[in-house]
């Protein structure tokens, strides 16, 4: 959402809106600062805030694909507390799932207040470590864009056998959604929910044949392999 959609949402509470790095007298204002921009300027943005004075006990989050919280101590000498935090798309619509990794200092209270503020717009999963959040950013922060992709390709392949593009999209999106309902409600693994539907000789069978015959498997690790290799490859460079 773009700096003038969330002024008209929220101007009417209250809220003050920066357009611009915040002043020192501003800043000590702060209970938490949020980074959400590109790592490839990522340097740059933080060199405005590296000799501020900060309010005690202020957090610092981060929502950098690859930065690590030393880049940030490295960037913010008054940085202290630091969260790193990879929510996704669906996040927009308040479905989005959000992992969180901080850093040992970071104390209860603000860890509480993080999460309380992420929770609102989906789950929140707590992670062990830095490398831990580089894999989700593959798996969770990513996966919407793979979905999608997958989505249009269902889509694609209904209308090429002759559905228009309206039916397609509703049975595509239907089934989808029911599957994954029905999977959290039976809490079956995918691959026996699967087994179940795939009677021998039938028509689910004679297509799963082929799904397997191109190794979706070993097509999704390459593809979780490949983001993750690019978020550590992110959070190695200057």
């Amino acid at each position: 959402m773009s700096y003038n959609s969330l002024k008209k949402k929220y101007y009417k509470k209250k809220v003050k809106f920066f357009d611009k790095t915040p002043n020192q007298n501003e800043i000590k204002k702060f209970d938490i600062i949020i980074f959400a921009i590109k790592p490839q300027i990522a340097k740059k943005v933080l060199s405005e805030y590296c000799n501020f004075e900060f309010k005690k006990n202020i957090l610092i989050a981060s929502i950098i694909a690859g930065k690590k919280i030393s880049f940030f101590k490295k960037n913010i000498k008054n940085a202290i507390q630091i969260v790193r935090v990879m929510p996704n798309m669906p996040a927009l619509i308040g479905e989005g799932v959000s992992c969180l990794v901080s850093n040992k200092i970071t104390s209860k209270n603000n860890k509480k207040t993080i999460n309380n503020l992420f929770s609102k717009v989906g789950k929140t999963i707590w992670l062990k470590n830095e490398i831990e959040i580089d894999k989700a950013t593959a798996i969770s922060g990513s996966g919407p864009g793979y979905v999608f992709t997958l989505i249009d390709a269902f889509e694609k392949a209904s209308q090429q056998i002759g559905f228009s593009k309206k039916i397609a999209r509703e049975m595509v999106l239907s089934t989808i959604l029911g599957s994954v309902k029905l999977m959290e409600k039976t809490k079956k693994e995918p691959s026996d929910l699967a087994h179940s539907i795939a009677v021998k000789g039938g028509t689910t069978e004679a297509g799963i044949k082929i799904l397997l015959n191109h190794k979706p498997h070993k097509i999704m690790h390459s593809t979780f392999l490949a983001a993750y290799t690019r978020a550590s490859k992110l959070g190695n460079t200057k």
